[in-house]
């Protein structure tokens, strides 16, 4: 019902909350007739960075863009609206700056679109499919004070908010945040589905992302610019999935830790698209515990992986994870890679005894051939990446999944117009039988933000 409610009413908060600013700010400012060249600085984001990430608050800075438009006393002439590769509503002092943003994906994909984790379903029969993946409307930016930052996202598709949520940045070093969002634990999750490099995530995704959910986190970045940069999160959530409410006394926590070793975070956008004249890198490491009745988190909604039973106790399954994760980037080469491990506990013993574990990892990179010859273009990127997975390492014999992908990605403007194809092939070791079973599949994507 709170869904329905913020998605049918959005667009009127948003005017209101704009003109209750905009106002304010007029019963401070009567005197002034013109906004000056330089009149709404500290409102926007890097815009080196903005085309990677137009609307990630966690990323916000001081840069500067001049209007000469009037102003009275009028609140909605307080109020600067501008296009540049997304519609910018801001008030003249800077205190409020609003980025609203679409997004459409469309896919042609055959035999088959997502990760098989199965035999079976890699045995499908073939479905060539086009769709359109992903529509979806954003909302990001700051209000009444920059230190306020939001950021809303709508699931035009699934008719389901995705993203919910508010950031008091006190400092670098300190923020506080709340809502619906995800959780900071995989990279390759937190990413947007508009920066991979690849069409999709990989399969690793999929048995262990922590995905959205609700509750609170506090986060910061520590000596920033030294080798001794560090960014840290901490999170406290219900545990059951992105609209989950919380079923049992206990939550999710999440913590991750960061070096950025080099002096700078790298950004979350995937690729070296700044084609960096410094080498910028982070080693990370994870971890998270959980108890519900769920194995496994998606944007759609929380279930079992493949091989789980439903449980029908809210604290059936205890989860404890890690993760520790790599990246690198300089001159347009791009280099990335996770290692995941699992566990799985039933703690009533109703679908098996003991512990299940599981284990994979991910390494993706990619260049621009640009770099070694003027003659080609720099919107052009080769991009490949392998995956392995293995659902059960606590027995010997298991089936293990494979992904051995290779792309390209042809950007009209960064991440937010791009066309990207990739062609790969999946494989599974049937442990009873001792053969592989694998297909190919070919992809097509075109992905546009406005």
């Amino acid at each position: 019902m709170l869904n329905n409610l913020i998605s049918r009413n959005l667009p009127t908060l948003g005017f209101v909350l704009l003109s209750s600013a905009a106002y304010s700010n007029a019963e401070t400012k009567n005197s002034i007739q013109t906004i000056p060249p330089s009149s709404i600085d500290n409102i926007s984001e890097s815009l080196s960075d903005k085309k990677d990430d137009a609307i990630n608050t966690d990323d916000l800075s001081s840069n500067t863009r001049n209007s000469t438009n009037a102003f009275s006393d009028d609140p909605l002439n307080n109020l600067n609206v501008y296009y540049d590769d997304l519609t910018h509503f801001a008030t003249t002092d800077g205190n409020t700056h609003l980025k609203v943003e679409m997004r459409l994906q469309t896919r042609f994909s055959t035999p088959f679109d997502g990760n098989p984790s199965s035999i079976d379903k890699l045995e499908e029969d073939a479905v060539s499919n086009m769709q359109l993946k992903r529509a979806r409307f954003k909302v990001g930016g700051h209000f009444y004070k920059p230190w306020i930052q939001l950021k809303y996202e709508y699931d035009l598709v699934g008719s389901q908010t995705l993203d919910a949520r508010i950031t008091l940045k006190a400092a670098d070093e300190f923020q506080f945040r709340f809502g619906r969002y995800k959780a900071h634990y995989s990279p390759e999750r937190v990413a947007s589905s508009k920066d991979q490099q690849m069409v999709d995530r990989s399969m690793v995704n999929s048995y262990f992302t922590l995905d959205r959910q609700q509750g609170v986190s506090i986060l910061g970045r520590l000596n920033k610019g030294t080798a001794f940069d560090v960014s840290y999160w901490v999170d406290v959530f219900n545990g059951t999935g992105r609209e989950g409410s919380n079923e049992s006394e206990d939550f999710m926590y999440v913590a991750r830790l960061q070096s950025n070793f080099l002096g700078e975070q790298i950004e979350t956008a995937m690729g070296d698209l700044k084609f960096r004249d410094k080498p910028a890198a982070h080693i990370g490491i994870a971890a998270s515990t959980n108890k519900s009745r769920y194995t496994k988190f998606s944007t759609s909604a929380p279930g079992q992986l493949e091989g789980f039973d439903e449980h029908m106790e809210a604290d059936g399954y205890h989860l404890q994870q890690w993760m520790v994760d790599a990246a690198f980037k300089y001159n347009g080469f791009s280099l990335q890679g996770e290692y995941h491990v699992k566990d799985v506990t039933d703690q009533y013993n109703e679908n098996f005894t003991g512990t299940k574990s599981m284990n994979g990892y991910y390494l993706q990179g990619g260049f621009f051939p640009s770099v070694f010859s003027n003659k080609i273009s720099d919107k052009l990127e080769f991009t490949t990446r392998y995956a392995q997975v293995n659902p059960d390492s606590s027995m010997t014999g298991t089936d293990q999944e494979r992904e051995y992908l290779i792309g390209a990605n042809w950007f009209f403007n960064g991440h937010r117009n791009k066309l990207t194809a990739d062609i790969g092939r999946y494989a599974i070791d049937d442990a009873l039988t001792g053969m592989t079973t694998s297909e190919n599949r070919i992809r097509l994507q075109y992905d546009v933000s406005f």
